[in-house]
């Protein structure tokens, strides 16, 4: 009887412990589970972010997240006192506003700071790309692009 009982134990610890093989092991599949991705930007920069919408605003989070040194203005005013009084590497604003930003830039004799301008879709880029070497689409680029981006111009400006 105590070797039934040992056996029938036995047997019922198996069968409870097949289900804790398993736990956990879609977390190591490649691709699948868990993410714990985090963009980091290898080349820190100062930049500068105007827009007075929500997406503007969350990619300032994100590229201060992933480690730049961001300030986020959301009116013109802003705008133009940040570009006269404060250095910046890079400015990222609606292709709209690129007039405000050349003329606040050339009035306080900032020449360093690189405007990396986003348009609203892709005709609006294509014009902006006859002006500049990078443009950003706001409806097509997800952070690492900007990211990608900022790395380029900071390389280039070192």
């Amino acid at each position: 009887m105590a070797l039934s009982m040992k056996v029938f134990l036995g047997i019922f610890t198996l069968i409870l412990s097949l289900d804790v093989m398993a736990c956990g092991d879609t977390l190591y599949r490649v691709g699948k589970g868990v993410s714990y991705r985090v963009y980091t930007a290898p080349l820190p920069g100062s930049v500068l972010v105007y827009g007075n919408s929500e997406s503007a605003l969350k990619l300032a989070e994100a590229l201060a997240q992933s480690g730049h040194g961001v300030r986020f203005v959301d009116n013109r005013i802003q705008l133009t006192s940040e570009l006269s009084t404060s250095d910046y590497d890079i400015v990222i604003a609606p292709f709209r506003d690129h007039d405000t930003i050349k003329d606040s830039a050339s009035a306080s004799g900032n020449t360093t700071t690189v405007y990396l301008p986003v348009a609203q879709d892709r005709q609006q880029a294509e014009i902006a790309n006859k002006t500049y070497s990078r443009v950003m689409v706001a409806d097509q680029h997800e952070i690492k692009h900007y990211l990608k981006a900022i790395h380029k111009t900071l390389k280039e400006k070192a």
